[in-house]
């Protein structure tokens, strides 16, 4: 796993580059854990439970169209692909909870699930990033020139 975070960063952008569509801008990012309290997670039964309650390692990036989730690995943290990908427009957060250690939000997909999203505070500032861009309303991309 990456110790440092802009490695972290490093490693993700560079997955990412093949994902965003022509043109899409990144708002904000970062590394989340999905899933019940990583409180749950201590010592390897706790860590094998987290996951069999559905906890995923995800690296959310917010673009100006879409959120989506890249999948990391559980054991090393790698960028594995594409987890899912959500239009921007038709998502919410809500119930956002600052906490010193694990902060967490609510988010609303399209299809009405709810996923817990949970984040480390060594990664609180994206957070801010990620709760500020999801809550203010999206700005239309600017039209295309008109040939002449």
């Amino acid at each position: 796993m990456a110790l440092r975070k802009e490695t972290t960063k490093r490693q993700f952008a560079e997955a990412l580059a093949s994902m965003l569509e022509p043109g899409e801008r990144v708002d904000a990012a970062s590394l989340t854990k999905t899933g019940p309290s990583p409180w749950l997670a201590q010592g390897l039964i706790g860590i094998l439970m987290f996951y069999a309650l559905g906890a995923r390692i995800y690296y959310l990036v917010v673009t100006d169209r879409r959120v989506i989730f890249m999948q990391a690995s559980f054991w090393s943290g790698r960028p594995k692909g594409l987890g899912h990908a959500d239009p921007r427009t038709s998502v919410s957060v809500s119930d956002v909870r600052r906490r010193r250690i694990w902060s967490r939000l609510q988010y609303r997909r399209p299809d009405g699930t709810s996923l817990r999203i949970n984040f480390h505070r060594i990664w609180a500032r994206e957070m801010d990033g990620v709760v500020q861009t999801l809550t203010a309303p999206s700005i239309p991309p600017p039209p295309a020139p008109v040939a002449t």
